[in-house]
């Protein structure tokens, strides 16, 4: 997660205090090659966005600003598992956060062997900052991880993943809508009017100036070494815009911010309830959530990767569902040379319920 909060700390996406490290700032200098390298990231991060679900669900309990209090918050409480409730001692409701949320995989399985391959000497790192703010002494179990305990990073794992599948994932496909509905808006500003006007949709309190970009309230500033920054449209944040700026090539420059909906909302959150009975919910029934995102993503023709960015899967994971779906002739796949390009078959346009000659248009928690 990353840079000043909506608190206005001057701290990273990982919450991380400005002053220590190479984390984020307030204020972001940029050079010409900077700003020729920033750019949109291909698909929402599963990990990032469960680690901010479970912040938002504790700013909704204590009633901080607009978090879509309607019925996912509701849902996911009631889903929220046991094994997750760990996770409460590393995401409160304000930064700092740990950095090894911050993991950009489209995949939730390869993120979560990101974190836990994180060394342990950054594990210490990031919770001593994580807990600098609280009261007393972190619980046991977290003095172990930050010692690298193999079973409490075990715990992280088992708690990231079995919150990621109660509460993100019944929602990824409203996250994936979400957070393409924004970048297509996004574009047309970033063609017309360039990266100045671009930034000043973000959020109101973000503003591009003297050649860098800024939030004020701080003395803080760093800069992006000709690396640009990657721009992160987030369906379950709804603070302010988080920088994070780091060395670890693992993890880009990036800048977080709340994902528009589709329809216009302030806030994508406002979308995330899950819509039970539904055509896409029978769809899911039938071929399960991640082919029926499959199927769905291939409204419009895409190859191998991009097939797998929009869903939020490998490539590999993506080409299994492919095969999958063509061998019940769902889908075609064409080859040109090395590439391939999969597409809907009639019979998949009509499972989908579209025409043959249709066009694609593009802390109150449960105990388990």
């Amino acid at each position: 997660m990353h840079s000043g909060t909506a608190e206005g700390w001057p701290v990273g996406v990982t919450g991380r205090p400005a002053c220590i490290r190479e984390t984020v700032l307030v204020r972001v200098n940029f050079t010409p090659d900077d700003v020729a390298r920033t750019r949109f990231t291909v698909a929402p991060a599963p990990l990032v966005e469960t680690a901010l679900a479970l912040v938002g669900l504790r700013r909704a309990a204590r009633g901080r600003g607009h978090v879509g209090t309607g019925s996912w918050v509701i849902e996911a409480r009631r889903a929220f598992p046991a094994t997750a409730r760990p996770l409460l001692d590393l995401l409160g409701p304000r930064p700092p956060w740990p950095d090894f949320f911050d993991s950009a995989a489209p995949d939730i399985e390869q993120a979560l062997e990101e974190v836990r391959a994180t060394p342990w000497t950054e594990l210490r790192s990031d919770l001593s900052y994580a807990w600098a703010d609280r009261p007393g002494r972190p619980p046991i179990w977290l003095r172990n991880l930050g010692d690298g305990d193999r079973e409490s990073v075990d715990l992280v794992v088992r708690a990231l993943r079995d919150l990621h599948k109660a509460v993100v994932a019944p929602r990824w496909e409203s996250v994936r809508v979400a957070f393409h509905a924004d970048v297509a808006k996004r574009i047309p500003v970033l063609a017309a009017g360039g990266h100045e006007e671009l930034f000043g949709t973000l959020h109101p309190r973000l503003r591009w100036r003297d050649d860098g970009l800024e939030r004020p309230g701080t003395n803080m500033t760093c800069d992006l070494h000709g690396d640009g920054l990657v721009l992160i449209p987030s369906a379950f944040w709804t603070g302010e815009p988080l920088f994070s700026v780091s060395k670890d090539e693992r993890r880009p420059n990036s800048l977080l911010y709340a994902a528009a909906h589709a329809d216009g909302r302030a806030s994508a959150c406002d979308g995330l309830a899950p819509e039970p009975g539904s055509a896409a919910d029978a769809l899911a029934a039938l071929l399960g959530p991640t082919r029926a995102s499959v199927l769905r993503a291939l409204a419009a023709p895409r190859g191998t990767v991009e097939l797998a960015g929009v869903v939020g899967i490998s490539p590999a994971s993506a080409s299994e569902h492919a095969k999958v779906l063509r061998d019940v002739y769902l889908i075609e796949t064409l080859r040109d040379g090395r590439a391939v390009r999969h597409s809907l078959t009639a019979l998949g346009r009509t499972m989908l319920g579209q025409l043959p000659s249709a066009r694609y248009r593009g802390d109150g928690y449960g105990a388990g």
